[in-house]
């Protein structure tokens, strides 16, 4: 470290990002984000905050002696397994920064403001081989709750490997978010925070909510952020399983997505039926990531 940056982290300054204009927290995130190969735009950043439910006047930020945000943590704030949760949305630094402790000054300071509004719990996500980020959120007492997985494939690819497996029989409906929120029973594992009910009402237009129907009873529901190729939900009623139905949700959404890839996000590792499902439908594994939570209360 040489002697500007020391001049500079002694005159740093954290505060709220509450009325900090959204471009000036665009930049900053995606200058923090410019070397993880992120392709992240302005619009896309919004959105991807919109869904999971930022707040800036309970995100917080370090600036430097230029009023320039240098590192942050972006929160969603919302109710997960009937708590008040905050969810580290995003955290960065940007680049000349990194290995100053900025991070752990940002959470440290955050942690009182959220008390005070009442939080509950705060909870993230975070790769698995970050070795050093797991170490400093277990540091600051999060607990692993869980291991999530994370699956991507070529639309065409994905569309191959369903074609001879989808339903062609089971009826297709799209439907309004709340019409599939009335399928939960038929989901395995609890959705993570940006997969829930709650995130896709946040930008529901956003979204394509299919139902499956078969005699007129809902059989399967899926659900999908199409500009991004983000399957959020596929879920077949366990009455009507290996009749191909989850298939042809899957290939239903896939043919929605405007972009030439599909993922989904966050399995839970141990639903393996999901797992095998995926894989089995051109899908393959790309990452792992720890849920990880922090009890506030």
């Amino acid at each position: 470290m040489n002697t500007t940056e020391k001049i500079s982290i002694e005159k740093i300054n954290i505060r709220s990002l509450k009325g900090v204009p959204f471009e000036v927290v665009a930049e900053a995130f995606l200058n923090a984000f410019a070397d993880y190969g992120m392709t992240l735009d302005e619009e896309s950043l919004a959105a991807m905050l919109r869904r999971r439910g930022a707040k800036m006047e309970l995100s917080f930020a370090a600036f430097d002696d230029e009023g320039r945000i240098v590192s942050f943590i972006l929160n969603g704030i919302g109710n997960h397994g009937g708590r008040a949760t905050a969810y580290d949305t995003g955290t960065g630094t940007i680049k000349e920064y990194r290995g100053q402790g900025l991070t752990d000054r940002i959470f440290s300071y955050s942690l009182t403001h959220l008390k005070q509004a009442g939080i509950e719990n705060y909870l993230l996500e975070v790769l698995t081989h970050n070795t050093p980020a797991v170490k400093i959120y277990s540091r600051q007492g999060f607990e692993t709750v869980r291991r999530l997985d994370c699956y991507t494939a070529d639309n065409q690819q994905a569309l191959d490997s369903l074609a001879d497996k989808a339903n062609r029989d089971i009826e297709i409906r799209e439907m309004a978010v709340d019409e599939a929120q009335r399928c939960t029973s038929f989901i395995d594992f609890t959705p993570s925070w940006q997969n829930s009910f709650d995130s896709v009402r946040r930008n529901p237009e956003a979204f394509t909510c299919l139902i499956a129907y078969s005699g007129g009873i809902p059989v399967g529901m899926g659900i999908s952020e199409t500009a991004y190729g983000d399957i959020t939900q596929v879920a077949v009623d366990p009455t009507h399983r290996r009749k191909g139905i989850g298939s042809r949700l899957l290939s239903e959404l896939i043919g929605h997505n405007r972009i030439d890839r599909a993922k989904v996000l966050n399995v839970d590792h141990s639903c393996e039926a999901m797992g095998e499902f995926l894989c089995r439908s051109g899908f393959t594994l790309s990452c792992d990531q720890y849920e990880m939570c922090k009890p506030l209360v």
